[in-house]
Protein backbone atom coordinates (compact mmCIF):
# COMPACT_ATOMS: atom_id res chain seq x y z
CA UNK A 1 0.00 0.00 0.00
CA UNK A 2 3.06 2.06 0.86
CA UNK A 3 4.85 1.52 -2.39
CA UNK A 4 1.45 2.53 -3.99
CA UNK A 5 1.04 5.89 -2.55
CA UNK A 6 4.71 7.13 -3.52
CA UNK A 7 4.08 5.86 -6.57
CA UNK A 8 1.20 7.59 -7.25
CA UNK A 9 2.69 10.83 -5.60
CA UNK A 10 5.20 10.45 -7.93
CA UNK A 11 3.23 10.20 -10.85
CA UNK A 12 1.23 13.56 -9.49
CA UNK A 13 4.66 15.12 -9.02
CA UNK A 14 5.90 14.16 -12.36
CA UNK A 15 2.86 15.48 -14.08
CA UNK A 16 3.33 18.80 -12.10
CA UNK A 17 6.43 19.46 -13.44
CA UNK A 18 5.38 18.53 -17.08
CA UNK A 19 2.32 20.90 -16.41
CA UNK A 20 4.76 23.76 -15.03
CA UNK A 21 7.34 23.52 -17.68
CA UNK A 22 4.59 23.28 -20.50
CA UNK A 23 3.07 26.52 -18.96
CA UNK A 24 6.28 28.21 -18.48
CA UNK A 25 7.33 27.36 -22.45
CA UNK A 26 3.39 29.04 -23.44
CA UNK A 27 3.90 31.56 -21.58
CA UNK A 28 7.32 32.27 -23.20
CA UNK A 29 5.73 31.61 -26.44
CA UNK A 30 3.39 34.01 -25.99
CA UNK A 31 6.13 36.80 -24.96
CA UNK A 32 7.56 36.22 -28.17
CA UNK A 33 4.59 35.87 -29.96
CA UNK A 34 3.97 39.50 -29.00
CA UNK A 35 7.20 40.76 -29.86
CA UNK A 36 6.77 39.36 -33.40
CA UNK A 37 3.93 41.04 -33.61
CA UNK A 38 4.95 44.63 -32.75
CA UNK A 39 7.78 43.80 -35.54
CA UNK A 40 5.52 43.05 -38.51
CA UNK A 41 3.37 46.23 -37.82
CA UNK A 42 6.20 47.88 -37.69
CA UNK A 43 7.18 46.54 -41.14
CA UNK A 44 3.42 47.23 -42.76
CA UNK A 45 3.28 50.32 -40.93
CA UNK A 46 6.15 51.62 -42.61
CA UNK A 47 5.90 51.06 -46.49
CA UNK A 48 9.14 52.19 -47.08
CA UNK A 49 10.41 53.22 -50.60
CA UNK A 50 9.45 49.60 -53.13
CA UNK A 51 5.22 49.48 -54.16
CA UNK A 52 4.09 46.85 -51.37
CA UNK A 53 4.80 43.30 -53.29
CA UNK A 54 8.10 44.60 -54.79
CA UNK A 55 10.69 42.11 -52.87
CA UNK A 56 8.96 38.18 -52.90
CA UNK A 57 10.51 35.13 -51.45
CA UNK A 58 13.17 33.05 -53.63
CA UNK A 59 14.11 29.79 -52.01
CA UNK A 60 17.01 29.89 -54.28
CA UNK A 61 17.89 32.84 -54.82
CA UNK A 62 16.95 34.53 -51.14
CA UNK A 63 14.56 37.10 -52.35
CA UNK A 64 13.50 38.52 -56.06
CA UNK A 65 11.78 41.65 -57.70
CA UNK A 66 8.29 40.08 -58.39
CA UNK A 67 6.91 39.69 -61.79
CA UNK A 68 3.50 42.24 -62.64
CA UNK A 69 4.52 45.08 -60.35
CA UNK A 70 3.96 48.55 -61.04
CA UNK A 71 3.43 51.56 -59.23
CA UNK A 72 5.48 54.95 -58.14
CA UNK A 73 8.64 55.12 -55.44
CA UNK A 74 7.89 56.04 -52.39
CA UNK A 75 8.90 59.60 -52.61
CA UNK A 76 7.08 59.67 -56.31
CA UNK A 77 10.31 60.10 -58.69
CA UNK A 78 10.64 57.50 -60.68
CA UNK A 79 8.25 54.34 -61.71
CA UNK A 80 8.93 50.70 -60.57
CA UNK A 81 7.23 48.20 -63.27
CA UNK A 82 7.88 45.12 -63.87
CA UNK A 83 7.62 42.61 -66.70
CA UNK A 84 5.39 38.91 -66.78
CA UNK A 85 8.90 37.64 -67.34
CA UNK A 86 10.48 39.26 -64.46
CA UNK A 87 12.87 42.36 -66.22
CA UNK A 88 12.17 46.35 -65.38
CA UNK A 89 9.98 47.97 -68.15
CA UNK A 90 8.56 51.29 -68.60
CA UNK A 91 5.22 52.73 -67.00
CA UNK A 92 3.00 52.47 -69.97
CA UNK A 93 5.31 49.29 -71.91
CA UNK A 94 3.14 46.09 -72.04
CA UNK A 95 3.74 43.97 -68.99
CA UNK A 96 2.48 40.69 -70.84
CA UNK A 97 4.29 40.66 -74.75
CA UNK A 98 8.22 40.72 -75.66
CA UNK A 99 10.38 40.20 -78.74
CA UNK A 100 13.51 38.58 -78.42
CA UNK A 101 17.44 38.68 -79.75
CA UNK A 102 17.90 41.87 -77.33
CA UNK A 103 20.68 43.49 -74.61
CA UNK A 104 19.81 41.60 -70.83
CA UNK A 105 21.54 43.24 -67.71
CA UNK A 106 22.53 41.56 -64.19
CA UNK A 107 23.17 43.70 -61.56
CA UNK A 108 22.29 45.66 -58.31
CA UNK A 109 20.71 48.68 -57.74
CA UNK A 110 23.31 50.35 -60.48
CA UNK A 111 22.16 48.70 -63.18
CA UNK A 112 18.76 48.42 -62.41
CA UNK A 113 18.74 52.11 -62.40
CA UNK A 114 17.45 53.21 -58.48
CA UNK A 115 16.74 56.72 -59.10
CA UNK A 116 15.56 56.84 -62.82
CA UNK A 117 12.88 55.78 -64.36
CA UNK A 118 13.30 52.39 -66.69
CA UNK A 119 13.71 54.29 -70.04
CA UNK A 120 16.79 56.50 -68.84
CA UNK A 121 19.01 53.82 -67.40
CA UNK A 122 21.61 52.37 -69.04
CA UNK A 123 20.38 49.24 -70.34
CA UNK A 124 17.40 50.69 -71.92
CA UNK A 125 19.45 53.33 -73.90
CA UNK A 126 21.89 50.91 -74.99
CA UNK A 127 18.99 48.40 -76.37
CA UNK A 128 17.53 51.54 -78.26
CA UNK A 129 20.98 53.07 -79.51
CA UNK A 130 21.54 49.06 -80.98
CA UNK A 131 17.82 48.97 -81.96
CA UNK A 132 16.99 45.62 -79.80
CA UNK A 133 14.44 45.32 -77.36
CA UNK A 134 16.05 45.61 -73.04
CA UNK A 135 15.98 43.01 -70.80
CA UNK A 136 17.14 44.50 -67.48
CA UNK A 137 16.92 42.31 -64.92
CA UNK A 138 19.48 44.31 -62.16
CA UNK A 139 18.05 44.24 -58.68
CA UNK A 140 18.69 46.02 -55.84
CA UNK A 141 20.52 44.52 -53.03
CA UNK A 142 22.04 42.12 -55.54
CA UNK A 143 25.28 40.76 -55.28
CA UNK A 144 27.43 38.86 -58.15
CA UNK A 145 26.22 35.55 -56.68
CA UNK A 146 22.55 36.62 -56.82
CA UNK A 147 23.42 37.47 -60.15
CA UNK A 148 24.36 34.37 -60.97
CA UNK A 149 22.10 32.72 -59.50
CA UNK A 150 19.25 34.95 -61.04
CA UNK A 151 21.07 33.80 -64.58
CA UNK A 152 20.63 30.24 -63.70
CA UNK A 153 17.36 30.01 -62.75
CA UNK A 154 15.94 32.18 -66.15
CA UNK A 155 17.45 29.50 -67.88
CA UNK A 156 16.11 26.69 -65.94
CA UNK A 157 12.77 28.59 -66.28
CA UNK A 158 13.07 28.54 -70.22
CA UNK A 159 13.27 32.06 -69.77
CA UNK A 160 16.45 32.38 -72.04
CA UNK A 161 15.10 30.04 -74.35
CA UNK A 162 12.22 32.81 -75.18
CA UNK A 163 14.14 36.36 -74.66
CA UNK A 164 17.40 34.93 -76.87
CA UNK A 165 19.43 37.85 -75.59
CA UNK A 166 21.95 38.47 -78.29
CA UNK A 167 23.73 40.88 -75.67
CA UNK A 168 23.81 40.20 -71.84
CA UNK A 169 25.72 43.08 -69.96
CA UNK A 170 26.51 42.66 -66.32
CA UNK A 171 26.80 45.63 -63.70
CA UNK A 172 29.80 45.88 -61.94
CA UNK A 173 31.18 48.04 -59.30
CA UNK A 174 33.82 47.86 -56.13
CA UNK A 175 31.39 47.01 -53.60
CA UNK A 176 29.67 43.72 -55.48
CA UNK A 177 32.67 41.91 -54.14
CA UNK A 178 32.00 42.71 -50.57
CA UNK A 179 28.40 41.85 -50.73
CA UNK A 180 29.11 38.22 -52.61
CA UNK A 181 31.05 37.08 -49.39
CA UNK A 182 27.86 38.10 -46.75
CA UNK A 183 24.92 36.36 -45.86
CA UNK A 184 23.48 39.94 -44.53
CA UNK A 185 22.23 42.28 -47.63
CA UNK A 186 22.02 46.06 -47.44
CA UNK A 187 18.51 45.67 -47.27
CA UNK A 188 18.48 43.56 -44.41
CA UNK A 189 17.09 45.11 -41.36
CA UNK A 190 15.70 43.61 -37.46
CA UNK A 191 12.44 43.95 -38.67
CA UNK A 192 12.54 41.88 -41.91
CA UNK A 193 15.83 39.84 -42.72
CA UNK A 194 16.27 38.73 -46.11
CA UNK A 195 18.00 35.61 -47.10
CA UNK A 196 20.91 36.02 -49.06
CA UNK A 197 23.29 33.64 -51.19
CA UNK A 198 26.95 33.77 -50.70
CA UNK A 199 29.92 32.48 -52.12
CA UNK A 200 32.48 30.57 -49.42
CA UNK A 201 35.24 28.21 -49.42
CA UNK A 202 34.39 24.66 -48.44
CA UNK A 203 38.10 22.89 -48.46
CA UNK A 204 39.90 23.60 -51.31
CA UNK A 205 36.39 24.57 -53.58
CA UNK A 206 34.37 27.58 -53.88
CA UNK A 207 30.83 27.13 -52.85
CA UNK A 208 27.31 28.89 -52.79
CA UNK A 209 26.03 28.75 -49.87
CA UNK A 210 22.39 29.01 -49.66
CA UNK A 211 19.87 31.56 -48.03
CA UNK A 212 17.98 30.30 -45.03
CA UNK A 213 14.21 29.60 -45.53
CA UNK A 214 12.19 32.14 -44.82
CA UNK A 215 9.20 31.93 -46.65
CA UNK A 216 7.07 32.00 -42.93
CA UNK A 217 8.16 35.59 -42.64
CA UNK A 218 6.99 36.54 -46.00
CA UNK A 219 3.71 34.47 -45.77
CA UNK A 220 3.11 36.57 -42.67
CA UNK A 221 3.76 40.54 -44.01
CA UNK A 222 1.47 39.31 -46.39
CA UNK A 223 -0.89 38.65 -44.22
CA UNK A 224 -0.92 41.93 -41.99
CA UNK A 225 -0.86 43.65 -45.31
CA UNK A 226 -3.98 42.01 -46.30
CA UNK A 227 -5.80 41.65 -43.13
CA UNK A 228 -4.18 44.99 -41.64
CA UNK A 229 -2.40 45.33 -38.25
CA UNK A 230 -4.90 44.93 -35.71
CA UNK A 231 -4.29 41.32 -33.72
CA UNK A 232 -6.86 38.56 -34.26
CA UNK A 233 -7.35 34.52 -33.33
CA UNK A 234 -5.77 34.06 -36.44
CA UNK A 235 -2.77 36.02 -36.44
CA UNK A 236 -2.37 35.01 -32.56
CA UNK A 237 -2.68 31.02 -33.64
CA UNK A 238 -0.30 31.50 -36.97
CA UNK A 239 2.10 33.35 -34.74
CA UNK A 240 1.87 31.76 -32.16
CA UNK A 241 3.13 28.27 -34.07
CA UNK A 242 5.71 30.18 -36.25
CA UNK A 243 6.91 31.88 -33.15
CA UNK A 244 9.80 29.00 -32.52
CA UNK A 245 11.28 29.25 -35.83
CA UNK A 246 11.35 33.07 -36.00
CA UNK A 247 13.39 32.47 -32.56
CA UNK A 248 15.58 29.70 -34.43
CA UNK A 249 16.05 32.11 -37.57
CA UNK A 250 17.15 35.31 -34.81
CA UNK A 251 19.60 32.87 -33.08
CA UNK A 252 21.01 31.50 -36.29
CA UNK A 253 21.49 35.03 -37.84
CA UNK A 254 23.52 36.32 -34.74
CA UNK A 255 25.65 33.31 -34.61
CA UNK A 256 25.94 34.34 -38.70
CA UNK A 257 26.99 37.73 -37.70
CA UNK A 258 29.42 36.76 -34.91
CA UNK A 259 31.48 34.41 -37.08
CA UNK A 260 31.94 36.42 -39.70
CA UNK A 261 33.24 39.13 -37.40
CA UNK A 262 35.71 36.60 -36.18
CA UNK A 263 37.18 35.49 -39.45
CA UNK A 264 37.85 37.65 -42.75
CA UNK A 265 35.64 36.27 -45.62
CA UNK A 266 38.06 38.23 -47.88
CA UNK A 267 41.11 36.26 -47.09
CA UNK A 268 39.00 33.14 -47.78
CA UNK A 269 37.95 34.34 -51.28
CA UNK A 270 39.68 37.05 -52.60
CA UNK A 271 38.06 39.77 -55.40
CA UNK A 272 39.97 38.13 -58.22
CA UNK A 273 38.17 34.52 -56.85
CA UNK A 274 34.84 36.13 -56.40
CA UNK A 275 35.02 37.85 -60.32
CA UNK A 276 36.20 34.36 -61.96
CA UNK A 277 33.83 32.37 -60.08
CA UNK A 278 31.28 34.74 -61.51
CA UNK A 279 32.20 34.89 -64.75
CA UNK A 280 32.75 31.05 -65.19
CA UNK A 281 29.00 30.80 -63.98
CA UNK A 282 27.71 33.58 -66.84
CA UNK A 283 29.91 31.98 -69.55
CA UNK A 284 28.11 28.32 -68.72
CA UNK A 285 24.58 29.56 -68.61
CA UNK A 286 25.18 32.41 -72.17
CA UNK A 287 27.12 29.88 -73.97
CA UNK A 288 24.77 27.78 -75.74
CA UNK A 289 22.83 31.61 -76.85
CA UNK A 290 26.13 32.63 -78.60
CA UNK A 291 25.54 36.30 -77.21
CA UNK A 292 28.42 39.12 -76.61
CA UNK A 293 28.97 39.31 -72.56
CA UNK A 294 30.40 42.50 -71.46
CA UNK A 295 31.42 43.76 -68.15
CA UNK A 296 30.59 47.43 -67.29
CA UNK A 297 32.74 49.17 -64.46
CA UNK A 298 30.76 51.66 -62.81
CA UNK A 299 32.73 53.77 -60.21
CA UNK A 300 31.22 55.26 -56.94
CA UNK A 301 33.55 58.46 -56.62
CA UNK A 302 36.24 60.61 -58.40
CA UNK A 303 38.89 58.82 -60.63
CA UNK A 304 38.32 55.84 -58.87
CA UNK A 305 39.94 53.33 -61.08
CA UNK A 306 39.43 49.42 -62.81
CA UNK A 307 40.32 47.40 -60.04
CA UNK A 308 43.29 44.59 -60.38
CA UNK A 309 41.12 42.13 -59.49
CA UNK A 310 38.41 42.79 -62.19
CA UNK A 311 41.11 43.41 -64.92
CA UNK A 312 42.92 40.17 -63.94
CA UNK A 313 39.99 38.34 -63.71
CA UNK A 314 38.29 39.28 -67.34
CA UNK A 315 41.77 38.97 -68.79
CA UNK A 316 41.20 35.08 -68.17
CA UNK A 317 37.58 35.31 -70.12
CA UNK A 318 38.14 36.02 -73.38
CA UNK A 319 34.39 35.86 -74.30
CA UNK A 320 33.91 38.99 -72.17
CA UNK A 321 34.36 41.98 -72.43
CA UNK A 322 35.49 44.97 -70.08
CA UNK A 323 33.52 48.27 -70.58
CA UNK A 324 35.36 50.88 -68.38
CA UNK A 325 32.42 53.29 -67.55
CA UNK A 326 35.17 55.82 -65.64
CA UNK A 327 36.63 56.27 -69.21
CA UNK A 328 32.48 56.70 -70.38
CA UNK A 329 32.57 59.91 -67.01
CA UNK A 330 35.29 61.45 -68.66
CA UNK A 331 34.83 60.91 -72.40
CA UNK A 332 31.05 62.91 -71.98
CA UNK A 333 31.53 65.23 -69.31
CA UNK A 334 29.85 63.92 -66.51
CA UNK A 335 29.97 65.84 -63.07
CA UNK A 336 30.78 64.01 -59.71
CA UNK A 337 27.26 65.07 -58.49
CA UNK A 338 25.75 62.75 -61.16
CA UNK A 339 27.77 59.24 -60.17
CA UNK A 340 30.10 59.77 -56.79
CA UNK A 341 29.15 58.40 -53.89
CA UNK A 342 25.42 57.66 -55.05
CA UNK A 343 23.26 55.63 -57.78
CA UNK A 344 24.49 56.64 -61.43
CA UNK A 345 21.82 59.77 -62.52
CA UNK A 346 20.64 59.74 -66.18
CA UNK A 347 23.58 61.69 -67.32
CA UNK A 348 25.77 58.41 -66.07
CA UNK A 349 23.45 56.42 -67.53
CA UNK A 350 23.99 58.03 -70.46
CA UNK A 351 27.57 58.04 -70.80
CA UNK A 352 27.52 54.05 -70.17
CA UNK A 353 25.24 53.58 -72.78
CA UNK A 354 26.97 55.22 -75.24
CA UNK A 355 29.96 53.12 -74.34
CA UNK A 356 28.30 49.92 -74.39
CA UNK A 357 26.98 50.86 -77.94
CA UNK A 358 30.38 51.32 -78.77
CA UNK A 359 31.70 48.22 -77.75
CA UNK A 360 29.19 46.17 -78.65
CA UNK A 361 29.31 47.23 -82.45
CA UNK A 362 33.43 46.58 -82.30
CA UNK A 363 34.81 42.83 -83.36
CA UNK A 364 36.27 43.53 -79.94
CA UNK A 365 32.81 41.89 -78.41
CA UNK A 366 32.73 37.73 -79.94
CA UNK A 367 30.09 36.16 -78.93
CA UNK A 368 30.77 33.51 -76.45
CA UNK A 369 29.92 30.41 -79.36
CA UNK A 370 33.17 31.88 -81.40
CA UNK A 371 35.49 32.12 -78.49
Amino acid sequence: MTMKILNAKKMRYRVYMLGVIVLILVVFNLIFTFQIHKKLVRVVSNPGRWPVGSYIYDRTIGFDFATNISGHIGDGSFYVKSHQLGYRIGEHTDATSYQPGGLLSLGCSFTYGDEVDAGQTFTQLAADGLNIPAYNYGICSFSYIHALLKARQLKEQGVLDKLQPEYVVLGCWNGLPARSRSPFPPLASDNLPLPSAYLARDGQDLVIKYPMKLQHVFEMVELYREEGTAMSLRKLSKLFFAAPRYVYLYIRNNRMAQEMKMRSPQQEVSDFQVYDFYFSGIEEVFSPYGVRVLVLYMPNSFDEPLARALKEAVARHPGITLVDGLQAIHAHGVSGHDYVRKHPQPAAHQAYALEIIEFAQSTAALPLSQQ
